[in-house]
């Protein structure tokens, strides 16, 4: 029964975004999506825009802040080419970061790990493997910034963690950037191919995101 109220809530969520964006959508002229493209990428050329990007990710992560939101944000303002790599590089500061705090913190934190709520993040990562990193980072069991501060308290080796975050964010970010590409094509030349490709890249990420999460499900079976 909570599933499908769950359900039924996302589903007239989504009803309600699609109403309000049909509102809306006279309102926003190609001038006005013009002008955000052209202030995001003015404020690209700055010299200061990839730092600044960087440090987003690091301040992110220690107040948790969502790291997709960040990602998206570093290749809207880069750029697909530059971002991504910035958006990635972030990342990895992001989640460095956090795992130090986690190994400096005393014992007597480590009791909490125990927790039923830190259940799932132990099990995934105390395999202290690339492949068990990679695998928590491309189907997530916790926030991002909980499963680096996890890994930091069991102790997985720095070269494991930071190589297995890599080969688990790379696919997501490379993503985010082909459909940051695509959306951006379709909103300065609204032609139909151009549609076409963004939904295309958008069934392939819902595609790729169920069969990652049936894969995960598969395994918490056996």
């Amino acid at each position: 029964m909570r599933r499908r109220l769950l359900a039924l809530a996302g589903v007239l969520a989504l009803a309600a975004a699609a109403a309000a964006a049909w509102q809306l959508a006279p309102h926003v002229t190609h001038a006005t999506l013009a002008d955000v493209l052209g202030m995001a990428e003015r404020w690209g050329h700055s010299a200061w825009a990839a730092p600044l990007l960087l440090a987003a990710f690091v301040l992110g992560g220690l107040v948790a802040f969502p790291v997709n939101l960040l990602t998206a944000l570093a290749i809207v303002v880069l750029g697909p080419w530059l971002g991504a790599p910035c958006a990635l590089a972030g990342a990895l500061l992001s989640a460095v970061a956090v795992h130090e705090i986690g190994r400096a913190l005393p014992e007597r934190f480590h009791a909490r790990l125990a927790a039923p709520r830190w259940r799932h993040v132990r099990e995934r990562i105390l395999a202290h493997g690339v492949l068990a990193v990679a695998a928590v980072r491309i189907v997530p069991v916790a926030p991002y910034s909980v499963v680096s501060l996890a890994a930091g308290m069991l102790r997985v080796p720095r070269v494991d963690y930071i190589a297995g975050t890599a080969l688990g964010m790379a696919p997501g970010v490379a993503l985010y950037a082909v459909f940051a590409d695509r959306a951006e094509a379709a909103l300065r030349d609204p032609h139909p191919l151009a549609w076409l490709s963004l939904l295309g890249i958008v069934v392939v990420i819902i595609a790729l995101a169920w069969f990652a999460r049936s894969r995960h499900r598969a395994r918490g079976v056996r």
